[in-house]
């Protein structure tokens, strides 16, 4: 997917004036994306590590004796053995395999858990410690300008990619949730089938949002912060930072066909005052179709009237 070479945002009259008046876009932690399927600063695996290492064993123990071998890593140690084993018919039955690999793998589960806390202390430290603001690729998505823009009584922004907006990553939408990792993963993992790299997968998960929404065309600017550099406590509600963006960098703001004349006029003051280069526009809708044209206003002309 090429990247956009602009971002929209949708907004509330309210939050425009707040970002025009302050000179600043808020990044919050992705905790506080009011998403209810995203893996949250909570989230627990669903299993532990005695559910994993038994899956590991009968998974090994099933390798043993299978008619074929699933494809895996031939340098992995145990998936070597495995291998070496078959061809020695090594195990006369399932039952003696359990118990030679049980006693063999026993050191496993310690391991095991200590690598599990991991992955959940390290997610945990991602949500807390990352910054992520979303846009849009177009300024014509109808119900963005519903659920985000007031019922088209907002506004969008355009703002060109430079600075910290200069690399938006695409959402992915699926039917499927995503999971921090799962039995399955790992058990592959173990037994050399396919490494399960969980902490290279992190940021793929923050960039993950159901299907049904995939008519918002979403991008997203991610930072990953150093703690130090974080002027927030332990509440989530203040998990998040307003950083400056370059005046020149607001290219247009749309207004909703069905913003109230007065706040236009409110927005176009501050863009006088404060942003020269932005062009406005008002919405318009398209006779007998659901969709939108975009007329150029004049500031001066705005502001002049009555």
């Amino acid at each position: 997917m090429a990247t956009p070479d602009s971002l929209y945002k949708y907004m509330s009259f309210d939050t425009a004036r707040q970002i025009l008046g302050d000179g600043t876009l808020r990044w919050r932690s992705p905790e506080l994306l009011n998403d209810p399927w995203f893996i949250g600063h909570g989230a627990q695996l669903g299993f532990d590590h005695i559910m994993v290492n038994k899956a590991m064993l009968n998974t090994a123990v099933s390798m043993l004796f299978t008619r074929d071998i699933p494809s895996g890593n031939k340098d992995h140690p145990l998936y070597k053995a495995i291998c070496r084993w078959r061809a020695e018919d090594r195990f006369k039955d399932e039952t003696e395999a359990w118990d030679a690999l049980s006693e063999l793998l026993a050191p496993t589960p310690e391991t095991l858990q200590q690598k599990l806390a991991t992955i959940v202390s390290g997610w945990r430290e991602l949500v807390a410690n990352a910054r992520v603001i979303c846009f849009s690729d177009t300024p014509k998505e109808m119900q963005s300008w519903q659920q985000y823009a007031d019922n088209f009584q907002g506004i969008t922004m355009r703002f060109e990619r430079s600075g910290n907006l200069a690399n938006p990553k695409a959402v992915e939408y699926s039917a499927q949730r995503q999971h921090l990792t799962t039995v399955r993963e790992q058990v592959n993992d173990l037994v050399g089938i396919e490494r399960a790299l969980v902490e290279a997968k992190f940021e793929s998960k923050l960039l993950s949002k159901a299907k049904h929404l995939a008519h918002e065309r979403e991008w997203r600017c991610i930072r990953v912060m150093n703690e130090e550099d974080l002027d927030c406590g332990e509440d989530v509600e203040d998990w998040y930072m307003d950083e400056a963006f370059p005046t020149d960098s607001l290219k247009a703001i749309y207004f909703g066909f069905k913003m109230p004349a007065s706040q236009i006029k409110d927005i176009a003051q501050l863009v006088k005052e404060g942003y020269p280069d932005t062009a406005l526009y008002i919405s318009v809708p398209v006779d007998e179709q659901f969709d939108l044209e975009f007329e150029k206003l004049s500031c001066d002309t705005l502001l002049e009237a009555e």
